[in-house]
């Protein structure tokens, strides 16, 4: 009969990614969790920020009875003394915002386990669903790895395929590989009990890597082909949003859109122009009209006839862009 495994979990206050992960480590019968180690108080994870449904690890850690853990800094000496004197197995970490650094790493008796939302060594680094739906891409996975010096270079323990449209939004994306994550670990929770793991290294030639997206990813531009367009609007879904700048400087978060179809305005097409026909309302992109579903006002979703997009406005377009000096990509 496999032993038990004793493990400290990492993970943000707000995580949808946590939650799981701690209901099922605080019940698995292989498993004694020992303690969790989330966010310093008032500190969210962005990523979940605006959702209609929100957790939070503290409370439901304490109602489990299990110890909770909020530092400044995980790397500070007292933070990893505490987690040294709780005597772990493994670290597991799931959508943890700090950097775990050499001294912390090396506490558990076994190992540190990282699960990452991508197919490593591809889209390494933060918010890959981002990226992933930015680029359209119609393959992806899950990775379990063993946590190294360098942000996900460590050895891959496990992963999961997970099959992509190519048209999900970054909340659908994001909540598929949350899914597949909790699966993995359910799979991988006998493996942690036995102390026997495989190790794969990866192939750090192959690697991509994306940073945090900033506000100027967030920045539609119209001087793109629609379809491009289409996909940045699904990558900002739904926190906090793809906007487009109106001359007067104002944004307009743009949270969905649609093909025209047959229902394209009849007037000439001009990327950032803006037309209300009886059938919705259309922005010109470089090759087609794009039809503009919802916007956001504040946290609130409306359809786009309601308001702040009219007809003949016009909207902010990169010339270089436009003249073809850019990558439309």
């Amino acid at each position: 009969m496999a032993s038990t495994a004793r493990v400290v979990l990492f993970s943000e206050v707000n995580s949808k990614l946590g939650s799981p992960f701690l209901d099922m480590l605080h019940h698995h019968p292989l498993i004694d969790l020992a303690a969790v180690v989330t966010s310093p108080p008032a500190t969210l994870c962005d990523y979940f920020i605006g959702d209609t449904q929100t957790v939070d690890l503290e409370d439901q850690a304490k109602k489990y009875g299990v110890e909770v853990l909020r530092p400044a800094s995980v790397n500070d000496p007292e933070a990893v003394s505490a987690v040294k004197w709780l005597e772990p197995d493994y670290l597991i970490v799931a959508n943890f915002q700090q950097v775990i650094k050499k001294g912390l790493i090396e506490v558990p008796k076994v190992t540190s386990i990282n699960f990452h939302p991508s197919q490593l060594p591809l889209y390494a680094g933060l918010a890959p669903f981002y990226w992933m739906v930015r680029n359209g891409e119609t393959e992806g996975a899950v990775s379990a790895i063993e946590l190294a010096a360098g942000l996900d270079t460590g050895a891959i323990i496990s992963q999961h395929k997970t099959p992509l449209t190519g048209r999900e939004t970054a909340i659908e994306l994001r909540t598929l590989q949350e899914r597949a994550n909790v699966l993995m670990l359910l799979d991988l929770i006998p493996n942690l009990a036995k102390r026997s793991l495989t190790r794969r290294e990866q192939n750090l030639g192959e690697r991509t890597y994306f940073g945090r997206p900033g506000s100027k990813e967030y920045r539609l531009d119209f001087a793109y082909p629609a379809e491009v367009v289409a996909r940045h609007v699904r990558a900002g879904y739904r926190h906090p949003g793809a906007f487009a700048e109106a001359l007067d400087g104002s944004r307009i978060k743009i949270l969905s859109v649609a093909p025209s179809g047959t229902s394209s305005p009849q007037s000439e097409l001009v990327p950032g122009l803006i037309r209300g026909t009886v059938d919705g309302v259309y922005v010109g992109c470089a090759d087609e009209w794009l039809r503009i579903t919802t916007i956001g006002i504040g946290e609130v979703e409306v359809p786009a006839q309601s308001a702040r997009l009219v007809d003949g406005q016009r909207l902010v377009v990169d010339e270089s862009v436009a003249s073809g000096s850019k990558s439309l990509a």
